[in-house]
Order: C-alpha cells, then structure tokens, then sequence
C-alpha cells in the first residue's frame, strides 16, 4: 500500500517510511532505493546529510564499502560546519575494511593511520552531539592505534615517525596521513 501511495504521491517522507519497511525487513536494495530516491527529492542541507549516513550505513550492511565511502564523504562535504561525527565515525571503518585489498602488511597497517586521524576529529563531535557510539569510537581508536607498524616495520621501509606518508593502496588510496609506531 505505501509503495502504491508512493507512486501516486512521491514524496521524501512517504520514501524515507519506506526504506525503513524495507530496511527492518533486510531487504536492503529496496531500502537504498527508496533511501536514494528521498534524496533525490529533498532539498534541506541537514536533510540531505542524514539521509548520506543512512545511505551509506545500508551501504556498509550490504558490504558495498566503495558506495558507502561515497555517501559518507558527500555527507561530509555538504556541510562541515554542521557535523555530527557520525559519517566519520562510519567512514573510518570504511577505510579499515578497504585495507584488506591493501598488498602488503605495513601498507595494510598505514589504512590505521587514516582511520584514526578520523576518529580524533569525529569523538569531540560524536561528544558535543550527545551521539552515544562516542565511546565506541574512542575504543575503535585505541585498537586502531594497537594495529599501527612497529618501530621496526617502519626503520625497514625507511619510515620516520612524523613524517607526511600518502595511503597507496585500499579505499583510503591518495589521502595523506603521519607516520606513527605502534605503543610498545
């Protein structure tokens, strides 16, 4: 019936109902189909980025991470004033589950790097925004930061800690990061 409604009457609100229907019914390609068409429709800032984090949480869900980094990032630039944290929170996992494309073992720990720059500059939003994964992403950040290279790893690759290194590989590709060791 609400699809039908829809169809007659296509409105943001009506598709956001809907891809919750669809969305507790795990039937996530109509979710993000109805996700995407409300923001087709919608023309509010604050509004857009919410539905971003949603569209790119289904995302995540369907294990689409390329998808999800899009949403996420587009969410982000909208409007970096008026940020929750959120979208950074959920990008930085992103970029985590990416590394696994990544060849070798220090290019797989360097991802780390990027994630957690992110996840400093989400948990004071997530705090400000009374958002409750705050915490999480505090505990995601200290396991981050266990998985950095060693001292030893970074000595071999003639890394020095400070220095500007550029993520080459994984879904985190081209952003620039600082070397850092792992906490011996």
């Amino acid at each position: 019936v609400g699809e039908m409604y829809y169809n007659v009457k296509p409105q943001s609100s009506v598709a956001m109902l809907l891809a919750q229907l669809f969305q507790n019914k795990k039937e996530f390609a109509k979710a993000n189909q109805y996700l995407r068409q409300a923001l087709a429709q919608e023309t509010v800032a604050e509004e857009r980025e919410k539905l971003l984090v949603r569209i790119g949480i289904l995302e995540m869900t369907a294990n689409n991470f390329t998808e999800a980094v899009k949403a996420f990032n587009e969410s982000i630039n909208i409007d970096e004033t008026d940020d929750d944290g959120l979208a950074l929170y959920f990008l930085a996992q992103c970029y985590v589950a990416g590394a696994k494309d990544c060849g070798t073992e220090l290019a797989k720990h360097s991802v780390y790097w990027v994630a957690y720059d992110i996840l400093q500059k989400a948990i004071p939003l997530m705090e400000a925004a009374g958002i409750s994964q705050a915490e999480a992403a505090k505990q995601l950040a200290s396991s981050y930061r266990s998985v950095f290279p060693t001292a030893e790893e970074c000595f071999f690759a003639e890394l020095k800690e400070g220095a500007t290194y550029t993520v080459n590989c994984g879904l985190a590709k081209g952003i620039a990061t600082k070397v850092r060791y792992r906490a011996q």
